[in-house]
């Protein structure tokens, strides 16, 4: 039997904190077009702000990472094959993403969207995981 390198259930929770905080983070500055050395409230920050950005990516992966690799209750092979389905689905999503933004924009705005690149593939993966894992388990569910 072939080794699986997965990571324990109870980082799944762990995962699920770390991934919605730096999203909500991410988001918070995206859309507000955020500068965390600007706020009154976080002035005390100001030297912690490139460790913020920094939190946002690592965050995001490290989340999605330990949410999309931990062991499910029941752990077969069912649930190795989606989570390998998705992890080539989202590749070539991605592969996509970056083949049409190649087209599409150009200089600064290409660098920008390259930028936010950084997180959509553990985004992506984890997004398809959940899907076709839910999907498969509503559908088994309906079997019974």
């Amino acid at each position: 039997m072939q080794k699986e390198f997965l990571l324990p259930k109870g980082l799944k929770r762990v995962g699920w904190v770390l991934l919605v905080t730096a999203l909500a983070m991410g988001i918070w500055s995206i859309a507000l077009d955020f500068d965390f050395t600007k706020s009154e409230i976080l002035k005390p920050l100001t030297l912690v702000d490139p460790l913020i950005n920094n939190y946002i990516v690592i965050g995001i992966w490290l989340g999605a990472i330990f949410v999309g690799c931990s062991r499910e209750p029941i752990e077969d092979e069912m649930i190795s094959r989606i989570r390998l389905n998705a992890l080539l689905v989202g590749l070539y999503l991605q592969a996509a993403f970056i083949i049409t933004a190649t087209f599409v924009f150009n200089s600064i705005d290409y660098l920008e969207v390259m930028m936010y690149n950084l997180v959509t593939y553990p985004l992506i993966f984890l997004a398809v995981y959940r899907w076709m894992l839910w999907r498969a388990l509503k559908s088994y569910g309906d079997g019974e």
